[in-house]
């Protein structure tokens, strides 16, 4: 039987009504699993230093590509430029240790130089094993292995590293200290029977004010089999007051301040000692002499400048940006916050990896017998003096400064 044109209009409406009834409720399915997709990769992505404190879920990052520019800034900095430096950081850490082993640079310098390059690769191996490798598998901190790995390991270890390197570091900045304005007293205070001991003493330090850290954290055993997340969590320690009161007040200002101003104030005082010593010599010294001792100075004082100021930028740097992260202020944008923790734990990487240019290769000694080792200078004195600028350049190395300061 024939339809009535207003009877075809009809059916053709209730048609359509159903079939958008039909995309609405496909639209509605697919946002909802959406939403779930991305609650679980939320959940399943919190980082160490990403970890909420209090609960507060919303403001954790995701360590991977995301559609705005502080995911995206978060996963190159944890993905692919912290660990390329890692790589050249873990290398020249290795030639450090050894180049400093060998029996013609034994010194006290060079032992607290070992010390420094042992942490500092400490340093990049926790970040490769805590930052690298979630940001590229994030369901790797879902197996309980892994969340037994940074509760008593990854993540205490990493804190313990950068405690010892920047001790470590204070005490060559000591020892040089002792060489330039206590000469009188240099043999009998810096010699290795003294930097073994300190040496000791600040591992020994450094673990007990971190033993905090080994209890911040604590894998989770009875995880359901559809359950989520992490298999590890914060304790009731780290969550409570006392725990934000050892991050904030221990491990931020008195073990990362302390050090900051003890390093600067003693480079500070190394420079005006060898400032005054110069002038004091300048008129017992001809023209030439005088001469060479103005370009030795220089040489020290850029040394010592570049030294100081990349630890205090980068260290300094990290420091505030915790501070922040850890306090979340409620003015502050914590979007920004977290990238700006991405990139100074990044430094944090950069200066464990370019203490062995800074330190290390801009002594003419240590590139000589670091030539030598490579193959790139032989073994007798005079060939290798000879050719030290060769040997130099072969090897691909910083400024020579003056030896004054046990280098």
């Amino acid at each position: 039987m024939a339809l009535s044109a207003d009877e075809t209009v009809t059916r053709r409406s209730s048609s359509e009504l159903a079939d958008d009834d039909v995309h609405s409720s496909a639209m509605n399915a697919l946002t909802s699993t959406l939403a779930t997709l991305l609650s679980s990769s939320q959940n399943g992505q919190a980082g160490a230093g990403h970890v909420s404190r209090g609960g507060q879920d919303d403001d954790v990052i995701m360590m991977a590509p995301g559609k705005n520019l502080a995911d995206r800034l978060h996963f190159a900095m944890f993905a692919f430029v912290g660990p390329i430096v890692c790589v050249f950081g873990l290398a020249g850490n290795v030639l450090s240790v050894v180049t400093w082993r060998r029996p013609g640079m034994r010194s006290s310098t060079g032992q607290y130089l070992i010390g420094q390059a042992v942490a500092d690769f400490w340093v990049l191996v926790c970040f490769i094993f805590n930052e690298f490798l979630r940001a590229w598998d994030p369901a790797v901190d879902t197996s309980l292995v892994y969340g037994v790995y940074f509760s008593y390991i990854g993540y205490p270890v990493f804190f313990l590293a950068i405690t010892c390197s920047l001790w470590f570091t204070v005490g060559v900045t000591v020892d040089r200290y002792i060489m330039v304005c206590w000469f009188a007293k240099a043999q009998r205070l810096s010699n290795e029977r003294q930097a073994n001991f300190g040496l000791m003493l600040i591992a020994v330090n450094s673990f007990i004010v971190n033993i905090p850290h080994f209890v911040s954290f604590s894998p989770v055993m009875d995880r359901a089999e559809n359950e989520t997340g992490p298999a590890f969590r914060e304790t009731d320690f780290q969550k409570g007051s006392s725990g934000q009161f050892y991050e904030f007040w221990i491990h931020c200002i008195i073990l990362t301040v302390v050090p900051w101003v003890t390093v600067f104030s003693l480079n500070i005082m190394i420079i005006w000692k060898l400032t005054r010593s110069n002038k004091k010599m300048a008129a017992k010294k001809t023209a030439a002499a005088a001469q060479k001792s103005k370009q030795s100075e220089n040489q020290i004082t850029r040394l010592l400048l570049t030294v100081t100021f990349t630890y205090l930028f980068f260290n300094g740097l990290h420091c505030v940006v915790q501070c922040f992260y850890m306090q979340r202020p409620p003015w502050a944008n914590m979007n920004h916050v977290s990238t700006a923790y991405s990139c100074s734990k990044t430094g944090i990487v950069i200066y464990a990896s370019t203490n062995f240019l800074l330190y290390c290769l801009s002594g003419r000694r240590f590139r000589q017998e670091l030539a030598t080792m490579l193959g790139c200078a032989s073994m007798d004195t005079g060939q290798l003096s000879g050719h030290t600028d060769h040997s130099s350049s072969k090897c691909s190395t910083l400024t020579s400064t003056t030896t004054s300061t046990g280098y």
